[in-house]
């Protein structure tokens, strides 16, 4: 996998600046589930990659952001991930799903305008 110069240098980052201080962690279940913290996860991502579920399993709710002491955007190299593992057509199977349902969204069928009567 050929990650962008913008992923690779949000990961190295967060990798070399992450103290391990778990505040993050602290209410997120993403993190809880696929790292010791924050430092270590982007480590193993710089040296071995990430199964495509992780990267997909952030919320982007920004709560890491707030409560880290030097402000790391997690989100924003989750985001930067997916957007290089869409590029070079990493599907997920566990997301269609959610592929179906963005389709029928939009669909006139489902989106009707109620006028009130």
């Amino acid at each position: 996998m050929d990650y962008s110069h913008e992923t690779l240098e949000l990961a190295e980052m967060i990798a070399e600046t992450c103290t391990g201080c778990k505040r993050c962690m602290k209410d997120c279940l993403f993190l809880q589930r696929y790292c010791e913290d924050p430092q270590e996860l982007f480590q193993r991502f710089l040296s071995e990659g990430l199964e495509p579920i992780i990267p997909y399993s952030c919320m982007f709710c920004g709560r890491c952001a707030v409560v880290c002491p030097l402000q790391l955007k997690l989100d924003d190299a989750f985001l930067s991930i997916r957007r290089d593992m869409i590029k070079e057509g990493l599907p997920l199977k566990q997301l269609k799903s959610v592929e179906l349902h963005q389709k029928l969204s939009i669909s006139k069928l489902f989106t009707t305008v109620n006028e009130g009567k």
